[in-house]
């Protein structure tokens, strides 16, 4: 039984950890897809490793209803939502993992996974 809570508590940690194309584990670098699944992957829920596919990864629910630790999808990106209105994610190879509200750029969908 994974909660959004751990999810959100497990991913915080990478904080301040670089970005890196294509990177899957956040320790060394990782790009926003390779954080979300290693963040998942770590409580044995698998994802695949592309923004792309994570978009149909489980269950779609509205916005009005996410919760920590649902999928937020962008073109091209995204991001793990932690609760009021922010996300965590691998923005940019100048940024690194990081908080960001959640409306940075216009959400596509919410995914929730567990």
């Amino acid at each position: 039984n994974v909660s959004g809570s751990d999810v959100v508590n497990y991913a915080m940690q990478f904080v301040g950890k670089p970005y890196v194309w294509g990177g899957k584990d956040p320790n060394t670098g990782a790009d926003c897809s390779g954080f979300t699944s290693y963040v998942y992957a770590h409580f044995g829920i698998s994802i695949p490793s592309f923004s792309g596919a994570q978009r149909s990864c489980g269950q779609e629910v509205s916005y009005a209803n996410a919760q920590a630790g649902d999928l937020i999808c962008y073109s091209g990106h995204v991001a793990i939502y932690i609760g009021n209105g922010q996300i965590v994610h691998a923005s940019t190879a100048k940024t690194g993992i990081k908080i960001s509200d959640v409306n940075y750029r216009t959400p596509l969908g919410v995914r929730r996974i567990f």
